[in-house]
């Protein structure tokens, strides 16, 4: 079996297998001809095919499972990388249970790390699953539900303008996303994503308006609502301002829902974004913890060589690594980093290591989605002593990523 780029002639056996995945209740007949970003979205199948197969000759019939990537650049400790974005992770039951997810996703990262993308994401079904592959959780995000009145605590005052906005926006959006979304792991978002992901919806399409301050876009909000007269919910797939007083504005136009709808839900904020406080009774609010998108070093020397450390960061150091999946990550590695900057080299076995970790542990590490501390109280990082540990901690600081697309 081996994987390979989707042959467009095998998109409706693609589609079967996605709808029965992830939309088994709109039936068998059911299909959405909406398609993602095409700009960035690269579709795979794992065919039960010889590797040497041309691709003409592929038979859909041969598909055993599927998947695609998002080709995503983020920002990783400052400074834009490649993260290509795992989707679309499906089979049909027949092929269920038998490793071709498995080998699927290692024929991925091997794609991956031969063409020069040392770091992946994904949303998972399940965590549990992932994490046997490696993949770790990146951050997580609140979920607050609140009356739409009580965000009058939290509303500024009548000013500027709201706009309806479409996809014929996106630059303007763009913009303030731009210039908001400064933490790590914030995606550099192209025209097609903005326009088939934030201004589309599977079930229809969204609510978009932004707040202008003389013709300045300052922020936007982007929701549905759902129920019907006898109770509604408007739920917020995404609110960015550029301040506090354009995020002010925004909850203000939330607020003014109050006679429409019984709640307002905010599904993905910062977890560090604490909404709750700003509320005169804050009892009035739910707010969850979730589990985010988790993240996945391809290939272990590269993806510590590409990314800038802080510059007084100092190691020199083996490094043992623990990965069941990708043969060329599994073994010591000697990283000294001086100047802001890492040099990995094998050093096989012979060499004792001065810490132990879990390939998805050094995933979190180099984000800094967890510190050092904090996994060394775990199974998953073991480290010789107090030196090691505070060397480590110099260079892996703890950084607050927050991946905020759904893909």
């Amino acid at each position: 079996m081996h994987l390979r780029s989707l042959p467009e002639e095998h998109r409706e056996t693609y589609r079967e297998f996605l709808n029965y995945a992830f939309r088994p209740e709109n039936g068998p007949d059911w299909s959405d001809e909406r398609l993602p970003d095409p700009e960035s979205y690269h579709p795979r199948g794992f065919y039960d095919a010889p590797p040497d197969t041309p691709v003409e000759d592929l038979d859909a019939a041969d598909l055993r499972t599927v998947c695609a990537f998002y080709d995503f650049t983020a920002r990783v400790r400052g400074e834009w990388h490649p993260l290509p974005g795992i989707s679309a992770v499906a089979s049909p039951p027949p092929a269920r249970r038998r490793g071709h997810v498995g080998a699927m996703l290692d024929d991925l990262l091997a794609e991956f790390r031969d063409t020069g993308r040392s770091l992946s994401a994904l949303w998972p079904f399940e965590y549990a699953f992932y994490r046997r592959f490696g993949w770790a959780t990146a951050n997580n995000y609140a979920k607050t539900t609140v009356p739409p009145d009580e965000l009058a605590a939290v509303a500024a005052d009548p000013a500027g303008e709201f706009v309806r906005l479409d996809a014929d926006d996106w630059a303007r959006v763009e913009d303030v996303y731009a210039a908001a979304a400064t933490e790590d792991l914030a995606v550099d978002r192209s025209e097609g994503w903005i326009r088939h992901r934030l201004f589309r919806g599977w079930d229809g399409d969204p609510f978009a308006y932004g707040w202008e301050r003389d013709g300045d876009l300052r922020g936007y909000v982007v929701y549905d609502v759902s129920g019907d007269r006898e109770s509604r919910t408007l739920s917020v797939g995404e609110l960015v301002a550029v301040d506090a007083e354009a995020r002010a504005q925004l909850f203000r136009f939330l607020r003014d829902h109050d006679s429409q709808v019984d709640e307002v839900v905010l599904s993905s904020e910062r977890e560090s974004t604490r909404l709750i406080d700003g509320l005169t009774d804050p009892r009035a609010a739910t707010v969850e913890i979730k589990p985010g998108p988790m993240v996945r070093i391809v290939d272990v020397p590269a993806a510590l060589e590409a990314v800038s450390f802080p510059g007084d960061a100092a190691c020199d150091l083996v490094l043992a690594v623990r990965d069941d999946r990708c043969d060329w990550n599994e073994g010591s590695f000697r990283v000294a980093v001086g100047d802001g900057a890492a040099s990995v080299e094998s050093v096989g076995g012979d060499a004792d290591p001065d810490a132990t970790v879990e390939i998805g542990a050094l995933s979190q590490l180099l984000v800094g989605a967890r510190s050092v501390e904090a996994l060394a109280r775990t199974d998953r990082l073991s480290v010789a002593g107090e030196e090691t540990a505070g060397a480590l901690a110099s260079v892996f600081t703890e950084r607050d990523p927050y991946l905020r697309e759904g893909f």
